[in-house]
Protein backbone atom coordinates (compact mmCIF):
# COMPACT_ATOMS: atom_id res chain seq x y z
CA UNK A 1 0.00 0.00 0.00
CA UNK A 2 0.92 3.67 -0.10
CA UNK A 3 2.13 3.56 3.48
CA UNK A 4 4.77 0.92 2.75
CA UNK A 5 6.70 2.89 0.13
CA UNK A 6 6.43 6.06 2.21
CA UNK A 7 8.05 4.20 5.08
CA UNK A 8 10.80 3.02 2.75
CA UNK A 9 11.46 6.58 1.63
CA UNK A 10 11.75 7.76 5.22
CA UNK A 11 14.15 4.94 6.05
CA UNK A 12 16.21 5.89 2.99
CA UNK A 13 16.39 9.49 4.16
CA UNK A 14 13.73 10.92 1.81
CA UNK A 15 10.50 12.02 3.48
CA UNK A 16 7.71 13.07 1.10
CA UNK A 17 6.93 16.74 1.53
CA UNK A 18 3.94 18.79 0.38
CA UNK A 19 5.32 19.07 -3.15
CA UNK A 20 5.61 15.32 -3.61
CA UNK A 21 2.15 14.68 -2.17
CA UNK A 22 0.74 17.03 -4.83
CA UNK A 23 2.05 14.62 -7.47
CA UNK A 24 0.23 11.61 -6.04
CA UNK A 25 -2.89 9.98 -7.38
CA UNK A 26 -5.90 9.31 -5.18
CA UNK A 27 -4.42 5.86 -4.49
CA UNK A 28 -1.37 7.41 -2.87
CA UNK A 29 1.12 6.67 -5.65
CA UNK A 30 3.13 9.23 -7.63
CA UNK A 31 1.48 10.42 -10.84
CA UNK A 32 4.69 11.04 -12.78
CA UNK A 33 3.12 11.68 -16.23
CA UNK A 34 0.87 14.38 -14.76
CA UNK A 35 3.89 16.10 -13.21
CA UNK A 36 5.76 16.12 -16.52
CA UNK A 37 2.73 17.26 -18.54
CA UNK A 38 2.06 20.13 -16.17
CA UNK A 39 5.69 21.28 -16.28
CA UNK A 40 5.82 21.01 -20.09
CA UNK A 41 2.74 23.21 -20.38
CA UNK A 42 4.04 25.84 -17.96
CA UNK A 43 7.39 25.90 -19.79
CA UNK A 44 5.62 27.27 -22.88
CA UNK A 45 4.80 30.45 -21.01
CA UNK A 46 8.24 30.98 -19.47
CA UNK A 47 10.73 33.50 -20.82
CA UNK A 48 14.04 32.47 -19.30
CA UNK A 49 15.75 35.59 -20.66
CA UNK A 50 13.57 37.92 -18.58
CA UNK A 51 13.26 35.60 -15.58
CA UNK A 52 14.73 36.83 -12.29
CA UNK A 53 18.05 35.11 -11.63
CA UNK A 54 20.53 35.37 -8.79
CA UNK A 55 24.14 36.13 -9.80
CA UNK A 56 26.09 35.28 -6.65
CA UNK A 57 27.32 31.88 -5.44
CA UNK A 58 26.64 31.66 -1.71
CA UNK A 59 27.75 28.86 0.60
CA UNK A 60 29.13 28.18 4.07
CA UNK A 61 32.85 27.35 4.20
CA UNK A 62 34.19 25.87 7.45
CA UNK A 63 31.45 27.66 9.38
CA UNK A 64 31.81 31.02 7.59
CA UNK A 65 29.38 32.41 5.02
CA UNK A 66 30.95 33.05 1.63
CA UNK A 67 29.39 35.09 -1.16
CA UNK A 68 31.15 35.39 -4.52
CA UNK A 69 30.00 37.05 -7.73
CA UNK A 70 33.33 37.02 -9.59
CA UNK A 71 33.40 33.26 -10.14
CA UNK A 72 33.93 31.26 -13.30
CA UNK A 73 31.56 28.31 -13.85
CA UNK A 74 34.31 26.22 -15.44
CA UNK A 75 36.37 26.41 -12.23
CA UNK A 76 36.24 23.50 -9.80
CA UNK A 77 35.68 23.64 -6.08
CA UNK A 78 39.28 22.47 -5.62
CA UNK A 79 40.87 25.38 -7.49
CA UNK A 80 38.63 27.88 -5.69
CA UNK A 81 39.44 26.51 -2.23
CA UNK A 82 43.17 26.40 -2.87
CA UNK A 83 43.63 29.60 -4.89
CA UNK A 84 41.08 31.91 -3.28
CA UNK A 85 41.27 30.80 0.34
CA UNK A 86 44.65 29.08 0.55
CA UNK A 87 43.09 25.85 1.86
CA UNK A 88 45.84 23.66 0.47
CA UNK A 89 45.05 20.68 2.67
CA UNK A 90 42.70 19.59 -0.12
CA UNK A 91 45.06 18.04 -2.67
CA UNK A 92 45.08 17.73 -6.45
CA UNK A 93 45.96 14.15 -7.33
CA UNK A 94 44.52 12.46 -10.39
CA UNK A 95 42.12 15.29 -11.24
CA UNK A 96 39.43 12.84 -12.38
CA UNK A 97 37.82 11.60 -9.17
CA UNK A 98 39.82 8.39 -8.92
CA UNK A 99 42.25 8.86 -6.01
CA UNK A 100 40.26 10.72 -3.33
CA UNK A 101 43.06 13.11 -2.30
CA UNK A 102 40.71 16.05 -2.96
CA UNK A 103 37.84 14.74 -0.81
CA UNK A 104 35.80 17.34 1.06
CA UNK A 105 32.58 17.09 3.06
CA UNK A 106 29.54 18.83 1.59
CA UNK A 107 26.38 19.40 3.58
CA UNK A 108 23.05 19.96 1.86
CA UNK A 109 19.68 20.86 3.29
CA UNK A 110 17.06 18.13 3.04
CA UNK A 111 13.90 20.25 2.70
CA UNK A 112 11.64 17.34 3.60
CA UNK A 113 13.31 16.72 6.96
CA UNK A 114 14.68 20.26 7.47
CA UNK A 115 18.05 18.78 8.40
CA UNK A 116 21.53 18.83 6.87
CA UNK A 117 22.88 15.70 5.19
CA UNK A 118 26.64 15.34 4.75
CA UNK A 119 28.49 13.52 2.00
CA UNK A 120 32.04 13.02 0.77
CA UNK A 121 32.63 14.72 -2.59
CA UNK A 122 35.57 14.96 -5.00
CA UNK A 123 36.52 18.64 -5.11
CA UNK A 124 38.55 18.12 -8.30
CA UNK A 125 35.35 17.41 -10.25
CA UNK A 126 32.71 19.40 -8.35
CA UNK A 127 31.97 22.66 -10.20
CA UNK A 128 32.34 25.67 -7.95
CA UNK A 129 28.78 26.72 -8.81
CA UNK A 130 27.46 23.37 -7.56
CA UNK A 131 28.40 24.42 -4.01
CA UNK A 132 25.76 27.15 -4.04
CA UNK A 133 23.51 26.79 -1.00
CA UNK A 134 25.74 24.12 0.57
CA UNK A 135 28.03 23.81 3.56
CA UNK A 136 31.63 22.93 2.65
CA UNK A 137 34.04 21.48 5.17
CA UNK A 138 37.72 20.96 4.40
CA UNK A 139 40.38 19.23 6.46
CA UNK A 140 41.40 22.62 7.91
CA UNK A 141 37.87 23.09 9.20
CA UNK A 142 37.74 20.05 11.49
CA UNK A 143 40.98 20.38 13.47
CA UNK A 144 44.46 21.83 13.79
CA UNK A 145 47.87 20.44 14.69
CA UNK A 146 47.38 21.70 18.24
CA UNK A 147 43.75 20.58 18.51
CA UNK A 148 43.25 17.73 16.03
CA UNK A 149 39.93 16.08 15.38
CA UNK A 150 39.67 12.52 16.77
CA UNK A 151 39.91 11.16 13.21
CA UNK A 152 43.14 13.06 12.60
CA UNK A 153 44.50 12.10 16.01
CA UNK A 154 43.85 8.40 15.59
CA UNK A 155 45.33 8.18 12.11
CA UNK A 156 48.43 9.96 13.40
CA UNK A 157 48.81 7.84 16.52
CA UNK A 158 48.34 4.61 14.63
CA UNK A 159 50.82 5.47 11.87
CA UNK A 160 48.20 5.78 9.12
CA UNK A 161 50.17 8.49 7.28
CA UNK A 162 53.56 8.30 5.60
CA UNK A 163 54.12 10.79 2.78
CA UNK A 164 50.85 12.44 3.86
CA UNK A 165 49.61 13.51 0.44
CA UNK A 166 46.52 11.29 0.51
CA UNK A 167 45.86 11.67 4.24
CA UNK A 168 43.56 14.76 4.12
CA UNK A 169 41.23 13.00 1.69
CA UNK A 170 41.22 9.85 3.82
CA UNK A 171 40.48 11.92 6.91
CA UNK A 172 37.55 13.64 5.20
CA UNK A 173 36.11 10.36 3.90
CA UNK A 174 36.00 8.93 7.41
CA UNK A 175 34.77 12.25 8.82
CA UNK A 176 31.90 12.27 6.30
CA UNK A 177 30.92 8.76 7.36
CA UNK A 178 30.85 9.78 11.03
CA UNK A 179 28.74 12.84 10.18
CA UNK A 180 26.10 10.52 8.75
CA UNK A 181 26.41 7.67 11.22
CA UNK A 182 27.83 7.93 14.73
CA UNK A 183 27.82 4.14 15.09
CA UNK A 184 29.30 2.74 11.89
CA UNK A 185 29.99 -0.94 11.44
CA UNK A 186 33.24 -2.40 10.16
CA UNK A 187 31.58 -2.77 6.76
CA UNK A 188 30.54 0.90 6.80
CA UNK A 189 34.10 1.92 7.64
CA UNK A 190 35.67 -0.13 4.84
CA UNK A 191 33.06 1.03 2.34
CA UNK A 192 33.79 4.68 3.07
CA UNK A 193 37.32 4.31 1.68
CA UNK A 194 36.52 2.73 -1.70
CA UNK A 195 37.37 6.02 -3.43
CA UNK A 196 40.66 6.70 -1.65
CA UNK A 197 44.07 5.49 -2.82
CA UNK A 198 47.26 5.38 -0.74
CA UNK A 199 50.63 4.56 -2.30
CA UNK A 200 52.58 4.19 0.94
CA UNK A 201 50.87 2.49 3.85
CA UNK A 202 49.31 -0.61 2.33
CA UNK A 203 46.06 0.59 3.99
CA UNK A 204 46.37 -1.60 7.10
CA UNK A 205 47.25 1.18 9.58
CA UNK A 206 44.59 3.44 8.03
CA UNK A 207 41.93 0.78 8.48
CA UNK A 208 43.19 -0.03 11.97
CA UNK A 209 42.77 3.61 12.98
CA UNK A 210 39.38 3.91 11.30
CA UNK A 211 38.02 0.71 12.80
CA UNK A 212 38.47 2.05 16.31
CA UNK A 213 35.31 4.06 15.54
CA UNK A 214 33.32 0.90 14.68
CA UNK A 215 30.62 -0.47 16.96
CA UNK A 216 31.43 -4.11 16.14
CA UNK A 217 35.23 -4.53 16.54
CA UNK A 218 34.59 -8.08 17.69
CA UNK A 219 33.96 -8.92 14.04
CA UNK A 220 37.61 -8.31 13.16
CA UNK A 221 39.12 -11.25 11.32
CA UNK A 222 40.71 -14.01 13.43
CA UNK A 223 44.47 -14.44 13.61
CA UNK A 224 45.76 -15.52 10.19
CA UNK A 225 47.03 -19.06 9.84
CA UNK A 226 50.68 -19.26 10.81
CA UNK A 227 50.46 -16.49 13.38
CA UNK A 228 48.97 -18.56 16.18
CA UNK A 229 50.57 -19.93 19.36
CA UNK A 230 52.17 -18.13 22.27
CA UNK A 231 53.89 -15.60 20.03
CA UNK A 232 50.55 -14.34 18.79
CA UNK A 233 49.17 -14.02 22.30
CA UNK A 234 52.16 -11.96 23.37
CA UNK A 235 52.23 -9.80 20.27
CA UNK A 236 51.02 -6.20 20.77
CA UNK A 237 48.39 -6.51 18.04
CA UNK A 238 46.75 -9.69 19.39
CA UNK A 239 43.83 -9.89 21.81
CA UNK A 240 42.94 -13.50 22.45
CA UNK A 241 42.53 -15.06 19.05
CA UNK A 242 41.41 -11.86 17.29
CA UNK A 243 43.65 -9.41 15.46
CA UNK A 244 41.97 -6.10 16.25
CA UNK A 245 44.70 -3.66 15.39
CA UNK A 246 48.38 -3.40 14.56
CA UNK A 247 48.96 -0.88 17.34
CA UNK A 248 49.36 -1.46 21.06
CA UNK A 249 46.65 -2.20 23.61
CA UNK A 250 47.63 0.96 25.44
CA UNK A 251 46.77 3.12 22.42
CA UNK A 252 43.55 1.24 21.78
CA UNK A 253 42.46 1.63 25.39
CA UNK A 254 42.49 5.41 24.99
CA UNK A 255 40.25 5.33 21.93
CA UNK A 256 36.61 4.79 22.69
CA UNK A 257 33.99 5.11 19.97
CA UNK A 258 32.38 8.51 19.48
CA UNK A 259 29.43 8.99 21.78
CA UNK A 260 27.30 10.88 19.26
CA UNK A 261 27.18 11.94 15.64
CA UNK A 262 29.29 14.80 14.42
CA UNK A 263 27.65 18.22 14.46
CA UNK A 264 29.86 20.12 12.01
CA UNK A 265 27.68 23.21 11.73
CA UNK A 266 26.38 25.57 14.35
CA UNK A 267 22.67 26.34 14.50
CA UNK A 268 23.43 29.71 12.92
CA UNK A 269 25.12 28.05 9.92
CA UNK A 270 22.28 25.58 9.56
CA UNK A 271 19.80 28.41 9.54
CA UNK A 272 21.87 30.13 6.82
CA UNK A 273 21.49 27.03 4.65
CA UNK A 274 17.73 27.07 5.17
CA UNK A 275 17.61 30.70 4.04
CA UNK A 276 19.78 29.91 0.99
CA UNK A 277 17.42 27.10 -0.02
CA UNK A 278 14.60 29.58 -0.53
CA UNK A 279 16.60 31.89 -2.79
CA UNK A 280 15.91 32.49 -6.46
CA UNK A 281 17.46 30.29 -9.18
CA UNK A 282 21.10 30.84 -10.03
CA UNK A 283 22.63 32.19 -13.23
CA UNK A 284 26.37 32.81 -13.46
CA UNK A 285 27.79 34.29 -16.66
CA UNK A 286 31.48 33.53 -16.99
CA UNK A 287 34.14 34.12 -19.59
CA UNK A 288 33.76 30.66 -21.11
CA UNK A 289 30.59 29.19 -19.59
CA UNK A 290 27.15 30.37 -18.52
CA UNK A 291 25.77 28.30 -15.64
CA UNK A 292 22.07 27.91 -14.83
CA UNK A 293 20.63 26.20 -11.77
CA UNK A 294 16.81 26.12 -12.06
CA UNK A 295 14.58 25.14 -9.15
CA UNK A 296 11.65 23.58 -11.01
CA UNK A 297 11.09 21.32 -14.00
CA UNK A 298 9.26 23.93 -16.07
CA UNK A 299 12.24 26.28 -15.98
CA UNK A 300 14.60 23.41 -16.81
CA UNK A 301 12.54 22.53 -19.90
CA UNK A 302 12.32 26.19 -20.94
CA UNK A 303 16.12 26.46 -20.71
CA UNK A 304 16.57 23.40 -22.92
CA UNK A 305 14.19 24.93 -25.45
CA UNK A 306 16.08 28.23 -25.44
CA UNK A 307 19.50 26.49 -25.62
CA UNK A 308 19.03 23.00 -27.12
CA UNK A 309 22.79 22.42 -27.06
CA UNK A 310 23.05 23.24 -23.35
CA UNK A 311 24.80 20.50 -21.39
CA UNK A 312 22.86 19.07 -18.46
CA UNK A 313 25.07 18.61 -15.40
CA UNK A 314 24.40 16.75 -12.17
CA UNK A 315 27.60 15.50 -10.52
CA UNK A 316 29.94 16.58 -13.35
CA UNK A 317 31.62 13.18 -13.10
CA UNK A 318 31.50 12.69 -16.88
CA UNK A 319 31.38 16.27 -18.16
CA UNK A 320 34.30 17.19 -15.93
CA UNK A 321 36.44 14.53 -17.61
CA UNK A 322 35.34 15.68 -21.08
CA UNK A 323 36.19 19.33 -20.48
CA UNK A 324 39.43 18.70 -18.59
CA UNK A 325 41.04 15.88 -20.56
CA UNK A 326 39.19 15.81 -23.88
CA UNK A 327 39.12 19.63 -24.10
CA UNK A 328 35.43 19.77 -25.02
CA UNK A 329 33.62 23.09 -24.59
CA UNK A 330 30.07 23.53 -23.33
CA UNK A 331 29.22 27.26 -23.39
CA UNK A 332 25.93 26.70 -21.54
CA UNK A 333 25.56 24.31 -18.60
CA UNK A 334 22.33 23.59 -16.75
CA UNK A 335 22.35 21.91 -13.35
CA UNK A 336 19.51 19.52 -12.50
CA UNK A 337 20.47 19.17 -8.83
CA UNK A 338 17.77 21.47 -7.39
CA UNK A 339 14.78 20.37 -9.49
CA UNK A 340 12.40 18.68 -6.99
CA UNK A 341 10.29 16.99 -9.68
CA UNK A 342 13.38 14.97 -10.66
CA UNK A 343 13.97 13.69 -7.11
CA UNK A 344 11.15 11.15 -7.08
CA UNK A 345 12.08 7.72 -5.68
CA UNK A 346 9.21 5.32 -5.01
CA UNK A 347 7.31 2.19 -6.03
CA UNK A 348 4.16 2.61 -8.10
CA UNK A 349 0.92 0.64 -7.80
CA UNK A 350 2.32 -2.14 -10.02
CA UNK A 351 5.40 -2.54 -7.85
CA UNK A 352 7.69 -0.90 -10.42
CA UNK A 353 10.52 1.27 -9.14
CA UNK A 354 10.33 4.93 -10.25
CA UNK A 355 13.64 6.80 -10.22
CA UNK A 356 13.70 10.55 -10.84
CA UNK A 357 16.16 12.01 -13.32
CA UNK A 358 18.20 13.76 -10.61
CA UNK A 359 18.29 10.95 -8.03
CA UNK A 360 21.90 10.23 -7.09
CA UNK A 361 23.33 6.74 -7.23
CA UNK A 362 23.97 6.72 -3.48
CA UNK A 363 20.35 7.70 -2.76
CA UNK A 364 19.20 4.92 -5.09
CA UNK A 365 21.58 2.45 -3.45
CA UNK A 366 20.33 3.19 0.08
CA UNK A 367 16.69 3.13 -1.02
CA UNK A 368 17.08 -0.30 -2.62
CA UNK A 369 18.96 -1.61 0.44
CA UNK A 370 16.01 -0.77 2.66
CA UNK A 371 13.51 -2.04 0.08
CA UNK A 372 15.23 -5.42 -0.17
CA UNK A 373 15.30 -5.67 3.63
CA UNK A 374 11.63 -4.77 4.02
CA UNK A 375 9.92 -6.42 1.05
CA UNK A 376 9.06 -10.16 0.68
CA UNK A 377 12.19 -12.12 -0.19
CA UNK A 378 10.80 -13.89 -3.26
CA UNK A 379 10.47 -10.97 -5.68
CA UNK A 380 13.56 -8.85 -5.05
CA UNK A 381 15.83 -10.38 -7.70
CA UNK A 382 15.75 -7.32 -9.93
CA UNK A 383 16.43 -4.94 -7.05
CA UNK A 384 19.25 -7.14 -5.81
CA UNK A 385 20.83 -7.22 -9.27
CA UNK A 386 20.81 -3.41 -9.31
CA UNK A 387 22.20 -3.27 -5.79
CA UNK A 388 24.99 -5.72 -6.60
CA UNK A 389 26.10 -3.51 -9.48
CA UNK A 390 25.72 -0.24 -7.55
CA UNK A 391 28.02 -1.55 -4.84
CA UNK A 392 30.91 -1.68 -7.32
CA UNK A 393 29.94 1.43 -9.28
CA UNK A 394 32.85 3.90 -9.10
CA UNK A 395 33.33 5.19 -5.53
CA UNK A 396 31.36 6.66 -2.66
CA UNK A 397 32.41 10.17 -3.70
CA UNK A 398 31.19 9.62 -7.26
CA UNK A 399 27.94 7.89 -6.26
CA UNK A 400 27.15 10.76 -3.90
CA UNK A 401 26.79 13.21 -6.81
CA UNK A 402 26.33 11.18 -10.03
CA UNK A 403 22.77 10.46 -11.15
CA UNK A 404 21.28 7.45 -12.91
CA UNK A 405 19.80 9.47 -15.78
CA UNK A 406 23.20 10.96 -16.53
CA UNK A 407 24.83 7.56 -16.66
CA UNK A 408 22.16 6.36 -19.09
CA UNK A 409 22.31 9.41 -21.37
CA UNK A 410 26.11 9.25 -21.52
CA UNK A 411 25.62 5.92 -23.34
CA UNK A 412 28.95 4.45 -22.38
CA UNK A 413 29.28 0.92 -23.79
CA UNK A 414 30.73 -0.20 -20.46
CA UNK A 415 28.13 1.45 -18.22
CA UNK A 416 27.58 -0.80 -15.20
CA UNK A 417 23.85 -0.13 -14.86
CA UNK A 418 22.65 -0.05 -18.47
CA UNK A 419 22.84 -3.86 -18.92
CA UNK A 420 20.84 -4.36 -15.72
CA UNK A 421 18.16 -1.86 -16.71
CA UNK A 422 17.94 -3.28 -20.21
CA UNK A 423 17.59 -6.87 -19.01
CA UNK A 424 14.90 -5.81 -16.52
CA UNK A 425 12.84 -4.12 -19.25
CA UNK A 426 13.24 -0.59 -17.91
CA UNK A 427 11.80 2.41 -19.73
CA UNK A 428 12.57 6.14 -19.77
CA UNK A 429 10.19 9.08 -19.62
CA UNK A 430 11.28 12.02 -21.76
CA UNK A 431 10.07 15.54 -21.04
CA UNK A 432 10.20 18.61 -23.29
CA UNK A 433 8.48 21.96 -23.56
CA UNK A 434 4.90 21.77 -24.85
CA UNK A 435 5.01 18.01 -25.48
CA UNK A 436 3.38 15.05 -23.80
CA UNK A 437 5.72 12.69 -21.92
CA UNK A 438 7.44 10.29 -24.31
CA UNK A 439 8.22 6.71 -23.28
CA UNK A 440 11.31 4.93 -24.60
CA UNK A 441 12.34 1.39 -23.74
CA UNK A 442 15.95 1.00 -22.66
CA UNK A 443 16.50 -1.66 -25.31
CA UNK A 444 15.60 0.90 -28.02
CA UNK A 445 17.41 3.88 -26.49
CA UNK A 446 20.97 3.25 -27.70
CA UNK A 447 21.28 3.86 -31.44
CA UNK A 448 25.03 3.74 -31.97
CA UNK A 449 28.20 4.63 -30.08
CA UNK A 450 27.40 7.52 -27.71
CA UNK A 451 24.20 8.25 -29.66
CA UNK A 452 20.75 7.84 -28.10
CA UNK A 453 17.07 8.30 -28.94
CA UNK A 454 16.81 11.70 -27.28
CA UNK A 455 15.98 15.04 -28.84
CA UNK A 456 18.12 18.11 -28.00
CA UNK A 457 15.26 19.74 -26.08
CA UNK A 458 14.40 16.63 -24.08
CA UNK A 459 15.26 15.71 -20.51
CA UNK A 460 15.08 12.26 -18.89
CA UNK A 461 12.53 12.95 -16.17
CA UNK A 462 12.35 9.42 -14.75
CA UNK A 463 13.32 5.79 -15.14
CA UNK A 464 10.80 2.99 -14.54
CA UNK A 465 12.03 -0.48 -13.63
CA UNK A 466 9.25 -3.13 -13.73
CA UNK A 467 8.87 -5.62 -10.90
CA UNK A 468 9.50 -9.33 -11.48
CA UNK A 469 6.40 -11.27 -12.42
CA UNK A 470 6.68 -14.55 -10.51
CA UNK A 471 8.47 -16.67 -7.90
CA UNK A 472 10.51 -18.56 -10.52
CA UNK A 473 12.05 -15.49 -12.14
CA UNK A 474 15.74 -14.99 -11.45
CA UNK A 475 18.15 -12.13 -12.20
CA UNK A 476 21.91 -11.86 -11.80
CA UNK A 477 24.31 -9.08 -12.72
CA UNK A 478 28.03 -9.53 -13.43
CA UNK A 479 31.02 -7.21 -13.68
CA UNK A 480 34.66 -7.87 -14.55
CA UNK A 481 37.21 -5.13 -14.02
CA UNK A 482 40.91 -4.93 -13.31
CA UNK A 483 40.19 -4.46 -9.60
CA UNK A 484 37.19 -4.75 -7.35
CA UNK A 485 36.74 -1.19 -6.08
CA UNK A 486 36.60 2.10 -7.96
CA UNK A 487 37.19 0.76 -11.46
CA UNK A 488 35.38 0.70 -14.79
CA UNK A 489 34.24 -2.56 -16.32
CA UNK A 490 36.10 -4.49 -18.96
CA UNK A 491 32.88 -6.42 -19.62
CA UNK A 492 29.61 -6.68 -17.71
CA UNK A 493 26.26 -8.38 -18.10
CA UNK A 494 22.83 -9.00 -16.65
CA UNK A 495 20.76 -12.16 -17.20
CA UNK A 496 17.08 -12.63 -16.39
CA UNK A 497 15.25 -15.94 -16.77
CA UNK A 498 11.68 -16.99 -15.92
CA UNK A 499 11.09 -20.72 -15.48
CA UNK A 500 7.98 -22.86 -15.21
CA UNK A 501 7.66 -26.49 -14.08
CA UNK A 502 6.67 -28.96 -16.78
CA UNK A 503 6.25 -32.71 -17.13
CA UNK A 504 4.83 -35.26 -14.73
CA UNK A 505 6.23 -36.23 -11.35
CA UNK A 506 8.34 -38.93 -12.95
CA UNK A 507 9.87 -36.58 -15.52
CA UNK A 508 9.64 -33.24 -13.74
CA UNK A 509 11.76 -30.54 -15.35
CA UNK A 510 11.94 -26.80 -15.85
CA UNK A 511 11.07 -24.94 -19.01
CA UNK A 512 12.28 -21.45 -19.98
CA UNK A 513 9.24 -19.19 -20.28
CA UNK A 514 11.24 -16.03 -20.90
CA UNK A 515 14.88 -15.03 -21.10
CA UNK A 516 16.56 -11.65 -21.41
CA UNK A 517 20.21 -10.69 -21.38
CA UNK A 518 22.31 -7.58 -21.94
CA UNK A 519 26.07 -7.15 -22.22
CA UNK A 520 28.40 -4.18 -21.91
CA UNK A 521 31.92 -3.92 -23.31
CA UNK A 522 31.12 -6.28 -26.19
CA UNK A 523 29.97 -3.73 -28.79
CA UNK A 524 29.77 0.05 -29.37
CA UNK A 525 26.60 0.09 -27.23
CA UNK A 526 25.05 -1.97 -24.48
CA UNK A 527 23.65 -4.88 -26.50
CA UNK A 528 21.15 -7.73 -26.33
CA UNK A 529 22.07 -11.20 -27.68
CA UNK A 530 18.80 -11.55 -29.56
CA UNK A 531 19.54 -14.95 -31.14
CA UNK A 532 20.47 -16.34 -27.75
CA UNK A 533 17.25 -14.98 -26.23
CA UNK A 534 15.18 -16.55 -29.00
CA UNK A 535 16.97 -19.89 -28.74
CA UNK A 536 16.42 -20.24 -25.00
CA UNK A 537 12.74 -19.26 -24.90
CA UNK A 538 10.74 -22.48 -24.69
CA UNK A 539 13.84 -24.63 -24.15
CA UNK A 540 14.27 -27.09 -21.31
CA UNK A 541 16.41 -25.65 -18.52
CA UNK A 542 19.15 -28.27 -18.43
CA UNK A 543 22.87 -28.69 -19.02
CA UNK A 544 22.38 -29.14 -22.74
CA UNK A 545 20.56 -25.82 -23.14
CA UNK A 546 23.10 -24.01 -21.01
Amino acid sequence: GSESWSVLQRRAGFVPGPTLFAWMTSNGYPDAPAVVSSAATRALELDVHSKQWRSQVVFVLNGRRVSASDVQPHHTALSFLRDRFGLTGTKLGCGEGGCGACTITVGRLDPNKNTISYQAVNACLAPLCSLDGCAVITVEGIGTSKAPHPVQKRISEMHGSQCGFCTPGIVMSLYSTLCKNSKPSLADIEGSFDGNLCRCTGYRPILDAAKTFAVDPEKCQPTPEGFGGDAAVQAPEAEGNKVCCSSTKAVLAKMGALAQAEQPLSEQCQESLRVMASQTPLKIVGERVTWFCPTDLATLLALKKAWPDAKLVAGNTEVGIETKFKHLDYPVMVSTARVPELQQLAFDSDGALLIGGAVTLSALEHFIEHAVAERPKGNNGGLQAMLDMLRWFASVQIRNVAVLAGNIATASPISDLNPVLMALGASLTMASTGAAPRQVLMRDFFIKYRTVDMQPTEVISSVRVPALTGPFEFVKSFKQGKRRDDDISIVNACLRVRLSPSGSNGTARWKVEDFHAAFGGMAPTTSRPQRLEAALKGAVWDEKSL
